[in-house]
């Protein structure tokens, strides 16, 4: 008996000291928050997308450090990333995603960088069985194209879609390979396949933000988010709400005008990203015909307007909200049913009936628009 009660006093004990330790902090965060000045700033040039950024900083010396760092975090990972031209001259990297392209069949030299996003790129390909692929980069190029044509009524003539589905069938992926290897402090990819073309624009973005934040937590920067595009978040503290969380407005992808289906909030410490059908997209048969391409069929995916996901990695969460997108409710439940706890994962989905679909982690809520 006296044991029992020992061990209860122990915990109610600790249970004191846990509650004091965190009004000290919460203490310390507003004195903190109250010496600090807040800073935005955006870069245009980076990942294809606006970017910005707000933190807070002591002064303006510290702030000029960290964006500094901050944009060569981004310039590095466009540079490395591109697929659409060559390095620039000014930059002393080995090879990018374009050079790359143009020597299939080559082992090449690579930084060391770039290796491990390609190292975590194919990690989640076996993560998502398929549904993340970064060499499908021919099939999308083949979307691509119609999409930025200029049809009347946004809507694909009947011989484009047919000639669009006939370069579709005449790729094959089946044979291709992505040979990452390391070899006395160097960084090596061989790559082989006809069809095979990288493609990292539904993973490099995400990436590149998640370093960004990293960075910043390594500098004890505590009120900060990223905004890379409008599909792209991290979100730290917030410095303009009393208990420092954010709340989302999700894009209603379906409305004609700029509207939000529902708020997401209590985001805090987590990225937020979305996969959607509604930005970049052209008709036929009614059906949206969006940049968003399943690796598994090589044609865009119906089941879902909007996927957006929550959790604390920017970069896995902007792979998975695409490969989930491709995926059919029964595939996208059964993943979550095996992978939602062990990453957090919390989404909410706008599927094509008009229906919404939510799971959710910790403190966030999802507050659907009246």
């Amino acid at each position: 008996m006296s044991f029992s009660l020992l061990r209860k006093g122990d915990f109610m004990f600790k249970k004191i000291i846990m509650i004091i330790t965190a009004l000290s902090l919460s203490l310390s965060l507003i004195a903190c928050k109250d010496s600090l000045e807040s800073y935005t700033f955006s870069y245009y040039e980076y990942m294809d997308t606006f970017i910005t950024i707000n933190l807070m900083a002591y002064d303006d010396e510290t702030y000029e450090t960290y964006k500094d760092d901050i944009e060569d975090i981004f310039s590095m990972y466009h540079e490395l990333t591109n697929n659409y031209k060559a390095l620039s001259s000014d930059q002393t990297y080995l090879e990018n995603i374009y050079t790359i392209n143009q020597k299939i069949g080559q082992t090449l030299e690579i930084d060391e960088p770039l290796y491990e996003l390609l190292v975590d790129a194919e990690e989640i390909k076996t993560l998502t069985d398929g549904y993340f692929d970064i060499s499908t980069g021919k099939a999308i190029d083949v979307w691509k194209s119609l999409i930025e044509a200029d049809y009347e009524n946004n809507t694909i003539p009947e011989t484009n879609y047919q000639s669009a589905i006939e370069m579709i069938n005449a790729l094959d992926f089946t044979n291709q390979m992505i040979n990452l290897s390391q070899n006395d402090g160097k960084y090596y990819i061989e790559t082989q396949g006809e069809d095979l073309k990288l493609d990292l624009g539904a993973f490099s973005k995400g990436y590149a933000t998640q370093k960004v934040s990293d960075y910043l937590e390594e500098q004890g920067v505590i009120y900060y988010y990223i905004s890379a595009g409008s599909s792209s978040l991290y979100l730290a503290n917030n410095s303009n709400t009393e208990r420092d969380y954010f709340n989302i407005g999700l894009t209603c992808p379906v409305c004609s005008v700029s509207a939000s289906y529902g708020t997401l909030k209590n985001a805090q410490n987590l990225s937020v990203t979305t996969s959607g059908d509604y930005e970049k997209y052209v008709l036929y048969n009614d059906q949206r015909y969006h940049h968003i391409i399943s690796p598994i069929t090589k044609m865009p995916s119906h089941y879902y307007h909007t996927v957006t996901l929550a959790a604390d990695d920017a970069g896995l969460l902007d792979a998975l909200s695409t490969a989930l997108f491709s995926m059919d409710e029964q595939t996208f439940d059964a993943w979550m049913t095996e992978y939602q706890d062990i990453y957090n994962i919390s989404y909410v989905r706008y599927n094509t009936d008009d229906t919404i679909s939510q799971s959710l982690k910790g403190s966030l809520v999802f507050e659907e628009a009246s």
